[in-house]
């Protein structure tokens, strides 16, 4: 274990029909090294936001595509002299994060799978989103039909799916990975595969503005913990994990306006007494951005338009930077992105002119 911050919250049952009461805006900290006798209590105010954005409401996170070793996969050789037309042979992609039982868990029966080309989707993660652009995506194996509005759920069907419009290999595919995660999950755990795949319809929503944007076709992703980390999703086909979060904007000067603001410092630094901790500092951070003054863009505002501005010089400055780290080195892994922009941003002038522009913007 590592050292956290933890606290203790008292609240009374009022009834259920009884209106919430807020917490009170005083809590007790506790201060000094544990076990000793020198820790002392004092009474600070609880951080309070400001104003909620109406960004709030306009980001989703991603979709759960766990157990990943189930669906995520890279591509290997097909040793078949004639190869099936539009397919694809794959092997499962492990992971340094994957948990037990997935971690051992024999993939023999997935393991050399020749599979639908159309069955296949790009998939963008934490791991593929670097300040102001995105490093290659990852490749996974979704029971979707393609340019289809929702899932095809069915309570009766194999894994809580009906079969029906998928292609054959992802058929049979499907009937192997719905066993596996039968047979291994949690007794407590009564969700089907496509149940886990579409918690909280965070899968089908995507679908589902794939279909109708509703006057906001672009998208811009962002980091779920960590240091606050944005990009403009160029591809608006490829699916979002639940690592990130999704913002639907009107068009591409609002999505350079939010990258501007969510990738600077002055962010950071507001949005982090919002923040769980770790052991290194501010953790998650989820939805809490959304506490800050973020005004929705208004293009006949001069300050947004200058924020939108920088943004698309500091995108324009990000990717040539990118490309030149990619011609300099054999593999160019996210943290080496992250840090290598950063870098770049901190020294340049176009860094300075989002710093300036957004501090101007949070105040």
């Amino acid at each position: 274990f590592f050292p956290v911050p933890a606290a203790v919250v008292f609240a009374k049952r009022l009834g259920a029909d009884k209106p919430a009461v807020p917490l009170g805006g005083q809590v007790e900290r506790w201060l000094g090294e544990t076990g000793t006798a020198d820790v002392r209590r004092v009474s600070v105010a609880l951080p309070v936001s400001p104003s909620n954005s109406p960004y709030a409401g306009y980001s989703r996170q991603g979709a759960t595509i766990v157990p990943r070793c189930l669906f995520f996969v890279h591509e290997t050789e097909n040793p078949a002299i004639i190869k099936a037309r539009q397919t694809i042979t794959v092997n499962p992609r492990r992971g340094s994060q994957d948990k037990q039982p997935w971690k051992s868990l024999d993939l023999t029966a997935i393991t050399e799978q020749t599979i639908e080309t159309q069955h296949v989707y790009d998939i963008h993660l934490g791991e593929t989103v670097v300040p102001y652009a995105t490093l290659d995506p990852l490749k996974a194996v979704l029971p979707l039909r393609r340019g289809a509005a929702g899932l095809p759920a069915d309570d009766g069907g194999v894994g809580g799916l009906g079969l029906g419009g998928l292609e054959r290999r992802m058929r049979e595919r499907w009937r192997t990975v719905s066993g596996l995660w039968a047979q291994h999950k949690t007794r407590a755990n009564k969700l089907t595969l496509l149940g886990r795949l579409d918690y909280h319809r965070e899968l089908s929503s995507q679908l589902k503005w794939r279909q109708d944007t509703d006057g906001r076709p672009v998208r811009v992703v962002y980091t779920q913990a960590g240091q606050p980390t944005a990009a403009l999703l160029h591809d608006d086909k490829g699916i979002v994990d639940t690592r990130l979060y999704w913002i639907t904007c009107k068009h591409t000067q609002e999505a350079y306006y939010l990258l501007a603001v969510i990738n600077s410092d002055v962010l950071y630094t507001a949005v982090t007494q919002f923040m769980s901790k770790g052991q290194f500092g501010a953790r998650d951070l989820h939805k809490q951005l959304w506490k800050l003054p973020i005004p929705e863009y208004d293009g006949t505002e001069a300050l947004h338009g200058e924020i939108a501005a920088a943004g698309t010089a500091a995108a324009v400055g990000a990717a040539r930077e990118l490309a030149g780290l990619r011609e300099a080195r054999s593999r160019v892994t996210v943290t080496i992105a992250r840090r290598e922009l950063r870098r770049w941003l901190r020294e340049s002038a176009g860094g300075a002119a989002v710093e300036a522009a957004v501090g101007r913007l949070l105040g």
